[in-house]
């Protein structure tokens, strides 16, 4: 496991989230178990979305405190550069793009702010995870 950084920041993308939620075992466990290394999470809303999409296709309801902790990355502007820099590495889904060009935002401004801050990325795409290592982001 590749040690958190000093600020122990994740990007938290909804394929590591659902399971959790749904209580899906042994993935459910082990993602929550990674989970606990950060006390910070981020994530772009679009994951609040996307799990209540789930949940209304699965006929459970929402629970607000599912994403209770999670502080949400609102980009000013667009993440055209972001979306560039990830094309050059691979093809996504838009959605699995967003939350990349998220978390690639937030690294940068995170690494303007604090010397020795990393931004963490928490998939279980396997695809996504692989960019979001091609991009300089941890995964732990």
């Amino acid at each position: 496991m590749v040690a958190p950084s000093s600020l122990a920041i994740a990007y938290l993308d909804p394929t590591a989230l659902i399971p959790i939620v749904f209580e899906e075992e042994p993935v459910g466990a082990a993602t929550q178990e990674r989970l606990n290394h950060f006390p910070v999470l981020v994530s772009s809303n679009l994951l609040e979305a996307e799990l209540r999409g789930r949940l209304v296709r699965e006929g459970q309801i929402f629970d607000p405190d599912w994403l209770s902790g999670i502080e949400w990355v609102q980009p000013r502007g667009s993440l055209g550069s972001e979306m560039d820099r990830i094309q050059a590495f691979a093809s996504l889904s838009p959605t699995r793009m967003w939350h990349l060009a998220n978390a690639v935002y937030f690294a940068d401004r995170l690494s303007l702010t604090h010397r020795r801050a990393e931004l963490a990325f928490i998939t279980l795409d396997e695809q996504q995870e692989t960019v979001a290592r091609d991009l300089g982001l941890l995964i732990p």
